[in-house]
């Protein structure tokens, strides 16, 4: 079994990593190295379909990319049983960490200089669309999918029954916050 959060950057993955960690699993976050052969954000999964699959293998949970930025439909006819999460966090706060770390730190999306507003717009579409798929292809399979939101305060008492794992002594990990 493998359990893979499949939302959208910047909805608490970098705290569920560190709670996976803390429960025990074989965790893995962020690997730019997976997204081949193109740098990141120029390919597209197929082309790292392959390298993906190699370092999944050996790991058990996955938070943020490329894990979530693959069709989660792959995931789940690749690991039969699995788990799969998403992360909520509210359209205002999120839409304004996805602009920071876009501009100031990933300097990826030129729109956020050009027409903020249409990117903040675009990016809340992506977002909606994609949990709205989610749900969607889960809603006949509740005990496979798990929504939570960390940024509002949900934590072990959420996450724990869900995979059926005892809640640590230690406080819910909150991480990479802004």
């Amino acid at each position: 079994m493998r359990i893979f959060e499949i939302g959208v950057m910047k909805t608490g993955t970098t705290s569920l990593g560190k709670a996976f960690r803390i429960l025990g699993f074989k965790h893995v976050g962020w690997r730019a190295d997976c997204y081949l052969p193109e740098p990141y954000p120029n390919n597209t999964f197929k082309d790292s379909w392959p390298a993906m699959c190699e370092v999944a293998d050996k790991y058990e949970t996955f938070t943020d990319g490329p894990w979530h930025d693959v069709p989660f439909e792959l995931w789940d006819v690749r690991y039969p049983n699995s788990k799969f999460i998403i992360l909520e966090r509210d359209d205002e706060s999120w839409g304004k960490s996805n602009e920071f770390w876009q501009t100031n730190v990933l300097d990826w999306d030129k729109q956020w200089e050009s027409d903020r507003d249409g990117a903040i717009e675009n990016h809340l579409n992506h977002k909606r669309t994609k949990y709205d798929k989610i749900k969607n292809y889960f809603k006949d399979r509740p005990d496979d999918l798990l929504v939570m939101n960390i940024c509002d305060g949900d934590g072990w008492e959420v996450l724990c029954p869900f995979l059926d794992k005892p809640i640590p002594a230690v406080s819910f990990p909150h991480l990479n916050s802004h």
